[in-house]
């Protein structure tokens, strides 16, 4: 493996690792990490997830209390979805993937240019769906 590929892919690393992009996104993971309601919301929407597969595994599952904790479940992440923390990790996971994105984009123009083109990419990535 040439040694000059792996120094720009640890320079590429690196740059990834000090973006804004990353940056917010792991301080919006630490702070949901830290926030004791968010992770009681998470604990106890993983707890109500685990009941409703064991009932859904039992010979005769009751179909009704399946039912009830499935909704319960739902509002339990409905709860986790619209905490400020959540959707802020949400978003900055969106952001960082969006950056990775355009990084994956530029990559494969730069070792495929025809094949970019044939495919009617303008090299504006912002408004691509993917290659």
């Amino acid at each position: 493996m040439s040694e000059n590929v792996m120094q720009k892919a640890k320079a590429l690393a690196d740059a990834l690792r000090f973006s804004p992009e990353f940056i917010l996104m792991r301080a919006a993971e630490d702070a949901a990490n830290q926030d004791e309601q968010l992770t009681a919301l998470y604990t106890e929407y993983e707890q109500k997830r685990a009941e409703v597969e064991q009932l859904a595994v039992q010979d005769d599952p009751d179909y009704e209390e399946m039912k009830a904790r499935t909704r319960e479940l739902e509002e339990l992440q409905a709860q986790y979805n619209e905490h400020p923390l959540a959707k802020a990790v949400k978003q900055s996971r969106n952001n960082f993937a969006a950056m990775m994105r355009e990084v994956n984009a530029t990559l494969q123009q730069a070792l495929n240019p025809e094949g970019t083109k044939a495919r009617g990419c303008s090299g504006a990535c912002s408004t691509c769906s993917g290659c």
